[in-house]
């Protein structure tokens, strides 16, 4: 049962730390492309 259980909090930590990383790139990506858009003044 323990096994279980630890292996589920390892699961869901995992989880977040991979939207959070996702979220992280995105935000980053939006940067990258407001720049690089033609006429446009970067953020």
């Amino acid at each position: 049962m323990l096994k279980a259980r630890r292996k589920k909090q390892r699961t869901r930590k995992d989880l977040a730390r991979i939207a959070k990383r996702a979220k992280k790139l995105r935000k980053q990506n939006v940067k990258t492309e407001r720049a690089d858009a033609p006429g446009k003044e970067p953020v």
